[in-house]
């Protein structure tokens, strides 16, 4: 999905926002309003009825779009490359929050029982993640549109593995 949000970037920057959403037969879509376009694109991106992982990047990408909305995030071909790298970043980061919430959810991570506890490190765990997302982004100095399928994996495995360590940190301190 990430690298869905990377080439959609890229292919705006290149030919702009109706040349973009051709690739996915969406061009009509090119004006509406961007969450309008992001839930089409979702089931361009990741069709339901996929993997567990297709399942939380489709999840990502949605909560990402409605927190964005709820922002105001205007129209599609308004969008600027830093709107773009911020759906990116909410992507990312909340794929990565999902694989670890479903670990929690498998008891592969054990956490405490009490639930003020819980939300607690679920709310440290989305910090922690948005933060590592967007200061490794950032220090790449990378652009959105310049990165490739194989940075964009090794920067999810990388940020999952370390996210994945606070969370069985946090669930031995409790």
């Amino acid at each position: 999905m990430a690298g869905g949000i990377a080439g959609l970037a890229s292919a705006i920057s290149q030919s702009g926002p109706t040349e973009a959403l051709r690739r996915f037969n969406l061009e009509g879509l090119a004006g509406a309003p961007a969450e309008e376009v992001f839930v089409a694109l979702t089931d361009a991106l990741c069709p339901p009825g996929g993997t567990i992982d297709e399942a939380l990047a489709r999840h990502a990408l949605l909560e990402t779009i409605a927190a964005l909305a709820a922002e105001g995030l205007g129209n599609f071909d308004e969008l600027s490359q830093d709107d773009l790298q911020e759906v990116f970043i909410g992507v990312v980061a909340r794929s990565i929050e999902g694989k670890i919430l479903n670990e929690v959810g498998t008891n592969a991570i054990k956490l405490a029982e009490d639930t003020a506890a819980v939300e607690r490190a679920q709310r440290m765990l989305h910090t922690f993640v948005v933060g590592c997302v967007r200061d490794r982004f950032q220090a790449a100095g990378d652009t959105l549109s310049t990165l490739d399928t194989s940075q964009i994996d090794q920067y999810v495995t990388d940020l999952y593995a370390a996210s994945l360590e606070l969370m069985q940190t946090l669930g031995e301190a409790e």
